[in-house]
């Protein structure tokens, strides 16, 4: 079995992702952020804001917006300037949406109560 995870992990096949509880290590504002992007700009939009520290999980999208983003920050003031100083550089953006999560109801693996 150990050799096998290790060829589906060596190939690209399998991934592993660890979900925790993340307010007791300090991070404990999570926001969605969908932004509107000119299709020109998206690649490098999407580009820009997987490599920043706190962006979680993005994805070019389809729908109203096209570009969404799960972002941790540490606070309400890390939050802002990400949104002005990381999203607002980005070239081609037109419009965001972002939402605060107040309370997670499951998570991958387990359900909150």
């Amino acid at each position: 079995m150990k050799k096998r995870l290790g060829r589906l992990r060596g190939t690209g096949v399998l991934h592993l992702a660890v979900e925790y509880d993340h307010e007791p290590l300090g991070q404990g504002i999570e926001a969605l952020i969908w932004l509107t992007v000119a299709p020109h700009a998206l690649a490098e939009a999407g580009a820009g804001v997987a490599g920043h520290s706190a962006v979680r999980f993005a994805a070019a999208v389809t729908g109203r917006t096209n570009l969404v983003i799960s972002a941790l920050c540490r606070s309400t003031e890390e939050l802002y300037t990400f949104l002005s100083e990381g999203v607002g550089a980005l070239p081609g953006v037109h419009t965001t949406e972002t939402v605060l999560t107040l309370r997670r109801v499951k998570t991958l693996t387990s359900e909150h109560r």
